[in-house]
């Protein structure tokens, strides 16, 4: 059985998508993007958490013409470590989330009813997660099959 690298975020972007066409001739689009935590520290101040965000191809194209700060999306892609060099010839790795497919969300989105007391602990019972995720399914299929206005 081959292993699953598969993440699911809804948040906000912080920046806007950055295109750059790439040596391979690929279009690559960038963008930071804010998932607000469940809770907040004992102080009351907010707790989140900031991704960068990539996306290729006609997906990158749809980023770069759709996403700016403040837009909220449902994000779905695989978690990726890159290494790169340092302009002081260091090796420095970060976490990137490649974006497979992402969704604007009009409003709070799937999340809006999550028993957010039930993900506060660090471990999940399996029912719960089931069925987390199956509100998320649930509200894609009502996306696809809602008519958009054009």
């Amino acid at each position: 059985m081959a292993d699953i690298n598969y993440v699911l975020l809804t948040g906000a972007s912080t920046k806007t998508a950055q295109l750059r066409r790439k040596a391979s001739d690929q279009t690559k689009a960038e963008f930071s993007f804010q998932v607000d935590r469940p809770f907040d520290k004992p102080d009351g101040e907010p707790v989140s958490d900031l991704f960068l965000i990539d996306a290729w191809g006609d997906l990158a194209k749809w980023c770069g013409d759709n996403v700016e700060p403040g837009s909220r999306l449902l994000i779905i892609g695989t978690l990726n470590k890159e290494s790169f060099k340092t302009r002081g010839g260091g090796k420095e790795h970060i976490t990137v989330v490649k974006a497979k497919y992402v969704m604007p969300l009009d409003g709070p989105g799937p999340a809006a009813d999550l028993d957010i007391e039930s993900i506060k602990p660090d471990d999940w019972e399996l029912s719960n997660i089931i069925g987390q995720l199956g509100d998320f399914v649930d509200y894609l299929d009502e996306m696809e099959t809602s008519p958009t206005e054009g």
